[in-house]
Formats: C-alpha cells, sequence, structure tokens
C-alpha cells in the first residue's frame, strides 16, 4: 500500500453481467417557471450548476473535512495532511490567520485544502473517506483558503 496518497473507495463491477440502466429524468425549472424534464444518460452525465455566481461561491475548487464523519477520523487526515503529505499547516498554528476556531473539524478542513491545492487531483481530496470537493469558498474572515482557478 503507498502511504503517501490517501485512499479511496472504488466501485466493483463484475464484467461477466453487465447491467443496463435507463436514462433518469432530471426535472429542472425553466425561466418561465414551468417544470421541465431533461433526460440525463447516466452512463455521461452533465452537471450544470442550479445557480450562477450565487454568493459565496466562486469558480474555484476546495477540499473540507466532511460533516458526517467522526473527530478521530478528521484527527488521522490533519495529522497526516500536516505531517507526512507535506500540507503547509502554518495558518492553523497559534497565531495563523485561520487558527480560530480552535476546532478539529476546521483545522482538518484547512489542511485537508492546503494538501488538495499542492496535490491538484480528485483522489487527494479523500481522506480515508473524511473530505469532500466543494465549488464554495471556505474562507472566512482573515483565513484564506487557496483554490484552484
Amino acid at each position: 500500500m503507498d502511504v503517501t496518497t490517501p485512499l479511496t473507495t472504488v466501485p466493483t463491477t463484475n464484467p461477466s453481467t453487465p447491467t443496463t440502466t435507463a436514462p433518469m429524468l432530471n426535472p429542472t425549472v425553466e425561466s418561465g417557471g414551468q417544470d421541465s424534464p431533461t433526460i440525463m444518460n447516466p452512463a455521461n452525465p452533465l452537471m450544470t450548476p442550479s445557480t450562477l455566481n450565487s454568493p459565496g461561491s466562486s469558480a474555484g475548487s476546495w477540499c473540507v473535512a466532511s460533516q458526517s464523519v467522526s473527530q478521530a477520523a478528521l484527527q488521522i487526515g490533519l495529522d497526516y495532511a500536516c505531517g507526512h503529505g507535506g500540507a503547509d499547516c502554518s495558518a492553523i498554528q497559534p497565531g495563523g490567520s485561520c487558527f480560530s476556531p480552535i476546532t478539529v473539524r476546521d483545522h482538518a478542513s484547512y489542511a485537508f485544502n492546503s494538501y488538495y491545492q499542492k496535490n491538484p487531483i480528485p483522489t487527494s481530496c479523500n481522506f480515508g473517506g473524511s473530505a469532500v470537493t466543494t465549488s464554495t469558498d471556505p474562507s472566512y474572515g482573515t483565513c484564506q483558503y487557496p483554490s484552484t482557478r
């Protein structure tokens, strides 16, 4: 096992029993307010944001701590990112611009993002399932999260 790369979950399929999936309906609202479903091909989904240039969002990509994982899992990811992972965690040290709030989740988010920006590929934002990518800028106050733009 390569200890320098966070593990990702890879779906498994049995190639001897292929499955076919019918296209799914993806309801959207037209500007006139009428519901108009569009066909979405599951083999080649087209994802479009529901709103463009909404407050708190940007064209960048960030990696943040998942809201559904334990503090212990976040701490393990934080330790990896700031240690062996080589992320720049100076901003979450005492006196740093992102030191407050002093929570494992907030510090892990900053560390995960720092690692992700250093290694900007989707698999570098995983940390054993403790992290997710977002298009919403998590920066606040004087704490600025770098982004892929």
